[in-house]
């Protein structure tokens, strides 16, 4: 007779699930190519991609930032293969430290402990405005309207 034990999951087994559903949901389709994308989606999908810089980070053991262009209005993290253009109308601020930021570019690092560098993202389009913020104790991203 066998005893069954149920012991869990390990950490690593939680984070490649949280990584494969971050990627899935990143290849879904969202299309940023024009004004017709919604606010809703965009900031879903930079949510997202934030989480998934994070998982990144913990997985590879490394330290991962995802970086924001100001002027093209755009991000992209060279570690996690992510490059998005932001449609013209929505309006990006970013708050971050100084020494995380230039002129043109600003970014959120993510470390392998799973902390970050911290900062805020505001998206905004047409009167309506989303408040992104990943914390810099423990990197969780948290999305306000």
């Amino acid at each position: 007779m066998r005893i069954w034990t149920n012991r869990g999951f390990t950490l690593l087994e939680l984070l490649v699930v949280v990584t494969i559903l971050a990627l899935a949901s990143t290849l879904v389709g969202v299309n940023f190519g024009g004004d017709r994308a919604s606010l809703d989606s965009v900031v879903r999908t930079l949510v997202t991609d934030l989480r998934y810089v994070r998982s990144r980070a913990m997985v590879g053991n490394a330290d991962t930032a995802l970086v924001i262009d100001l002027d093209r209005g755009a991000y992209y993290s060279r570690a996690a293969n992510i490059e998005r253009e932001l449609p013209q109308s929505v309006a990006l601020e970013l708050t971050v430290d100084r020494r995380d930021t230039d002129d043109q570019h600003g970014r959120i690092v993510f470390y392998p402990d799973g902390s970050s560098s911290g900062g805020k993202l505001r998206l905004t389009r047409h009167g309506r405005s989303f408040e992104i913020t990943t914390a810099w104790l423990n990197g969780h991203v948290s999305l306000r309207e």
